[in-house]
């Protein structure tokens, strides 16, 4: 007779605790991200500054919309970061699941960088 009991067989994905904790940092990270393009970046003719260099001063200006594609790039990578996470975890390789879902938290809170830095500039 084969058991299901998770304590012999370990948690599932949602319930193992770094998954939940790496899963609930990207959503909130997620959130702010787009929350600070929303509320900063609406449509408008002029066009905004998408980045800024230090030595050179402004280097890549842009329409309002291109503002929203990196966090797009990164909401799409998060999605796809959870989907390899849990191929990995079902294979019991938990190793690769929390570094996945690391990497994702790293990529998620740079964006977030970028998106204070654009909302900043052009506010």
């Amino acid at each position: 007779m084969i058991e299901t009991d998770t304590s012999v067989q370990g948690a599932s994905f949602l319930e193992n605790s770094f998954i939940k904790n790496f899963l609930i940092g990207a959503g909130f990270l997620l959130v702010i991200g787009w929350g600070v393009l929303i509320a900063f970046i609406q449509p408008r003719e002029t066009p905004l500054i998408l980045h800024y260099n230090v030595y050179f001063g402004v280097d890549l200006i842009g329409i309002w919309w291109q503002a929203y594609i990196l966090q797009g790039i990164a909401t799409l990578l998060l999605i796809i970061h959870v989907i390899l996470s849990r191929a990995f975890y079902e294979r019991k390789d938990r190793f690769a699941a929390y570094i996945l879902l690391l990497a994702a938290n790293f990529v998620l809170f740079g964006v977030v960088i970028v998106n204070a830095s654009i909302a900043y500039i052009n506010y």
